[in-house]
């Protein structure tokens, strides 16, 4: 696995978690499935941070939605390595490619040094993420979206 497709699953992986099933018994997510994702760049911005441009192919079965105040966190382990944040994303109904820009930044004690190593280690069974965002539908009720402990393993072919 290498550096670029760990931004990407970082930088989309507020997709991605819509394939699970939400805790409660309204899901705003019903009807939302990635069908792919691609990088289209992915580019230094400081020296603990990269931004990048992720294309996603979403299946949307359901109504017209839009994702808000996208954020997810990525452990190692338990321990916190990387936080992202995209922009506002928004789905019609239909299969649609929507264009996700974001960054990506190493948590506080992680070095640049250790993140290399990790990355070309990576191992997607010790990962997990937590996901954040808002999901508004076409009516624009806002619906706050949380989902903790999403083992990236299972998005990762």
């Amino acid at each position: 696995m290498n550096c670029k497709k760990i931004i990407a699953l970082i930088l989309s992986l507020t997709v991605m978690a819509t394939g699970l099933s939400a805790p409660k018994p309204h899901n705003p997510l019903a009807g939302l499935g990635l069908a792919g994702y691609s990088i289209q760049s992915i580019r230094p911005a400081s020296l603990r941070s990269l931004s990048g441009t992720v294309t996603v192919k979403v299946n949307n079965t359901g109504s017209e939605r839009s994702f808000r105040n996208v954020s997810a966190i990525l452990y190692n382990d338990g321990k916190k390595v990387a936080q992202g944040f995209c922009s506002d994303l928004v789905f019609v109904k239909g299969v649609s490619s929507v264009t996700v820009t974001g960054e990506v930044r190493l948590a506080e004690g992680v070095t640049l040094r250790t993140a290399l190593a990790s990355a070309m280690a990576f191992v997607p069974s010790a990962y997990t993420a937590d996901v954040i965002c808002s999901v508004v539908d076409a009516e624009g009720r806002a619906e706050t979206f949380v989902r903790r402990g999403i083992p990236v393993g299972a998005y990762i072919k």
